[in-house]
């Protein structure tokens, strides 16, 4: 099927940049899985999705995916050992750029325009940020980002704390957030030189110490931010200086992650498991993965769940929200065994893009639902990379 080179391309990642627009519907799709991209392709903005028989990147787990349309450049940051690909014709051929990095593990990317300049947001496991004004061709670490009180405290089980998520204020492009998992929620007020923690909602009872996910900023009031973390969902309105609790792990969506804002209405979205990663998602066969839905700014929320199992094989972990002028809202959410759904009415009927699919998945979540031979043969290989305590 052929393809406008100039088009926009849908990406849907666990990590990173989750929504996207544009002024004609996209009519291709890319799907970050732990063994490559998926490639889908329409002829039109209705039209039934195809997945396409090459897979880009294969063997790659791929973390966090984004297209950029000013430079029309295509960024993969790879789980484990891969570090930051880039591509320059939509994919077909990859190039490294990890020049500077201290690790391999790239795990979440967030691209600025500022002025002319296109900046670079990087962040690895272990913890660091790290900025490219060259389109990644070198990176300059901030280190002051492990240097704020209570490192010693951060965790991640079997594994180590990484940089979940990257966020820069919509306004003030030189305030940055980053979401470490688990261990703090930091921001910086000149592009990453300085760091401060900003955890006024941690409480003593809390299940998990500051198990930050992901930010979002309010539409209306880039100073009003969402935050999805692994006990719930918070909200400020003055920058993350106070929050709020909204949703808590009594809630049907516990361990919440990606999060969306209606473009123009009084609606917001998140995507999560019923319950935080443990042994019992693998002897249930599912996490009770939810899509919900609110219409009173986050106080309540309703599962929105026609057209789709209930429950879920595996865990919801990856999501996208993709707007344009021709299309609408689309919403895209895939499984971590395999299924793609997308939603064009506001999540209120699902429609299976593809089932039998690479598991798309947050790191080696998706492990919990393999066969148990194979799930031991994938951590052996996790330890031989030294990627799994």
């Amino acid at each position: 099927m052929a393809y406008d080179a100039a088009e926009t391309i849908i990406c849907v990642s666990a990590n990173g940049k989750s929504d996207s627009s544009s002024e004609k519907a996209a009519l291709r799709m890319l799907i970050a899985t732990a063994d490559g991209l998926l490639d889908f392709r329409r002829a039109a903005p209705t039209g039934e999705w195809v997945r396409q028989e090459k897979m880009l990147l294969e063997g790659q787990h791929v973390s966090s995916l984004v297209y950029d349309d000013p430079t029309g450049l295509l960024f993969a940051c790879l789980h484990f050992e891969g570090g930051l690909l880039v591509s320059a014709d939509r994919g077909e051929t990859w190039e490294a750029r990890n020049k500077g990095l201290q690790s391999g593990h790239a795990y979440s990317l967030l691209v600025q325009h500022v002025g002319d300049q296109t900046i670079l947001n990087l962040g690895t496991e272990p913890v660091m940020f790290y900025r490219s004004f060259d389109l990644g061709k070198s990176w300059t670490a901030y280190p002051k980002c492990i240097a704020v009180e209570g490192t010693e405290h951060w965790f991640f089980p079997r594994s180590a704390p990484h940089i979940k998520h990257i966020a820069a204020h919509p306004a003030r492009p030189d305030r940055i957030y980053i979401c470490v998992e688990q261990g703090d929620l930091l921001r910086s007020d000149d592009g990453g030189e300085n760091w401060t923690s900003i955890c006024s909602m941690e409480r003593e009872d809390d299940k998990f110490r500051r198990d930050q996910h992901r930010v979002t900023f309010y539409r209306d009031n880039p100073d009003e931010i969402f935050l999805t973390t692994g006990i719930g969902v918070y909200h400020s309105t003055d920058g993350g200086d106070n929050w709020e609790r909204l949703t808590d792990t009594s809630h049907p969506c516990a361990y919440p992650d990606p999060f969306f804002v209606h473009p123009d209405k009084e609606e917001l979205f998140m995507v999560g498991a019923g319950m935080n990663p443990n042994p019992n998602w693998g002897a249930a066969g599912t996490a009770y993965p939810k899509f919900m839905h609110s219409l009173d700014h986050g106080r309540n929320w309703e599962p929105v769940m026609n057209g789709m199992p209930d429950p879920i094989a595996g865990n919801l972990e990856v999501a996208a929200m993709h707007v344009s002028a021709e299309g609408g809202v689309e919403l895209y959410t895939g499984s971590s065994c395999g299924e793609l759904f997308m939603s064009t009415d506001g999540a209120q009927s699902w429609t299976r893009v593809g089932d039998k699919l690479p598991a798309m998945s947050k790191g080696p979540h998706f492990r919990h639902f393999l066969p148990p031979e194979e799930r031991i043969a994938y951590e052996e290989k996790l330890k031989a990379m030294n990627a799994f305590a």
